[in-house]
Order: C-alpha cells, then sequence, then structure tokens
C-alpha cells in the first residue's frame, strides 16, 4: 500500500515549529506493516492519504481531498475533538525519520486528561476531565 501524509497545520509555513505527532505514530505502523510512506505530493497515486492537523483554520486554511488517492482519512483536534488514533497505533514509537530536523528529541504523551477544566482549553473535552497515565 502506498501511503501519503499531509501534516496541514505547517503546510502554508513550509517549515514546522512542532512534528505532528499522530502522523509520525501512522507512518511508524504502516511502515511495520511493509507499506509505502511518504510525504503526500501532488503527482503519483496514493491508496490512502492521512491528513492531520492540530488546530482549526483560523491560520491556515484546510486544503481540499487530494484528488489522487483512492482513501483520505482526516484527523486530529483541527477536525474533530473525538478523533483518536486505534490502539495498535496509539502505542506505536514515533516514527522520527519523516522530521529529521527533530531526530534528537522526544515528542509524546506521560498522560492524558486534565482535571483543571479551564475555559480556553479543549483537553478536558478531548480527553477527559482527569489525569490518567498512558505511558512509562
Amino acid at each position: 500500500m502506498r501511503v501519503g501524509l499531509i501534516d496541514v497545520d505547517s503546510m502554508s509555513r513550509g517549515k514546522t515549529k512542532f512534528p505532528n505527532l499522530a502522523l509520525m505514530k501512522l507512518s511508524a505502523w504502516h511502515k511495520a506493516q511493509g507499506d509505502e510512506v511518504e510525504w503526500w505530493w501532488g503527482f503519483g497515486e496514493y491508496d490512502r492519504v492521512y491528513m492531520s492537523r492540530v488546530f482549526d483554520d483560523t491560520y491556515i486554511k484546510d486544503m481540499e481531498d487530494p484528488w489522487n488517492a483512492k482513501e483520505v482519512i482526516r484527523g486530529g483536534t483541527g477536525y474533530d475533538l473525538k478523533n483518536k488514533l486505534p490502539d495498535e497505533v496509539e502505542r506505536m514509537h514515533p516514527d522520527y525519520s519523516i522530521y529529521p530536523a527533530f531526530a534528537n528529541r522526544a515528542y509524546g504523551f506521560l498522560t492524558r486528561g486534565c482535571p483543571r477544566g479551564c475555559h480556553f482549553c479543549i483537553v478536558a473535552e478531548k480527553e477527559g476531565r482527569g489525569s490518567h497515565k498512558v505511558s512509562d
């Protein structure tokens, strides 16, 4: 299977300040299945393209579905607070090779949720009003 990735939050800036953890985990999962994974581009054909965004379209407008993909999956809090990775993907070690500038760092979550529920924050709504351990 040929898989394309689109980091919607960094599309128009050209260079991202923060890697997209969900795309890193999806890349790792697909590579473990023997699939070919690359950043999407407008040429060639894809069996599946993942579009992921953390933020809404206040600063970066969304793009239309790629025409060269049999299936397009949009995910992340920028699309829907209820979006979640499947458990087998969530447990994957992120594929840092897709963001070479971040190879000497570690991104992930030790806990999920938040007990506070501040009015400006989506974490309690998305992950629960309470904190629970998800990793060592």
